[in-house]
């Protein structure tokens, strides 16, 4: 495998460039260690009811009716915390992920990523694969937040550095030779263009779980990948303050994105329970 790979900084030009040069870039010191128990515990409670309700959804190996597959995700996480807001509104996002897909990106998905011990590796693929070959702009990117140290052994997540300057998608999705381990301590971050190509690590560890929370970011003509205008409760939209409900698809984009009764060219807010015309007769 090969080791040269970016260094964790907090300095957001040299954060940049490494973005521009690798595919991604490590963000050392992103979160504090009170922030990351909070969301950590919240995510954890969150997934253990899923698992306890039979609504898990599972991946890593093979699911049988005793033994399901060891990783776990849990979707949606904008309407099943707060503590999963703040992310959103991180500088990280107006310095980096910007800098990538420009000042009005918005928030595709919010979601988790357990890998817990037995894990397999995850093919190699490319966050937009929707994406016609040859892929030059990136369209998306990811960011990883890391809610537990991450490992080669835990199941950090493997990257091919450089893989973004292709244009293309792997030959092989499992060659993994190319591949370094994402690994670093929690409260780290690292963003990942979206053409680079990436997949969860094998955990094979006993007894430790890697724990990621993951911020799918796209350009806001991008169709994203939870339909927050449509998913998100009533009450968690109102509780979301005017700068979130932006970043996360409420804002139209030029002529995308708009409601009857009339195109909003005025830069407000959709309001999903605004009265509709319907339909009329003369």
């Amino acid at each position: 495998m090969t080791e040269r790979k970016p260094l964790p900084s907090t300095d957001w030009d040299r954060l940049r460039a490494d973005l521009d040069e690798f595919g991604f870039c490590l963000i050392a010191d992103a979160l504090d260690m009170r922030e990351v128990e909070s969301i950590r515990a919240r995510l954890l409670d969150q997934a253990a009811g899923e698992a306890a309700g039979g609504v898990a959804i599972r991946d890593g190996g093979e699911i049988g009716v005793d033994t399901p597959a060891p990783n776990q995700r849990v979707l949606n996480l904008l309407d099943k915390g707060e503590e999963f807001w703040r992310v959103l509104l991180h500088p990280v996002v107006d310095e980096v992920v910007c800098h990538l897909l420009g000042e009005n990106v918005i928030s595709s998905s919010v979601t988790a990523n357990i890998a817990n011990p037995g894990g397999e590796p995850m093919p190699l693929h490319s966050d937009q694969g929707y994406v016609d070959v040859p892929i030059e702009d990136a369209v998306v990117c990811n960011t990883m937040w890391m809610l537990s140290d991450f490992t080669a052994e835990n199941g950090g997540t493997y990257l091919v550095p450089g893989s973004h300057h292709r244009n293309r998608y792997p030959d092989d999705p499992m060659d993994f030779s190319e591949c370094i381990s994402l690994e670093g301590p929690r409260g780290m971050a690292c963003v990942f263009d979206g053409r680079v190509w990436h997949g969860t690590g094998p955990n094979r560890t006993v007894g430790h779980s890697r724990v990621g929370l993951l911020n799918y970011w796209c350009r806001p003509w991008v169709h994203q990948q939870e339909n927050m205008v449509a998913s998100l409760r009533p009450e968690t939209v109102a509780a979301m303050p005017e700068r979130l409900l932006r970043r996360i698809g409420f804002e139209v984009y030029g002529t995308l994105g708009n409601i009857d009764p009339q195109p909003n060219r005025d830069s407000t807010l959709i309001d999903p329970r605004a009265a509709r015309v319907g339909r009329r007769s003369a």
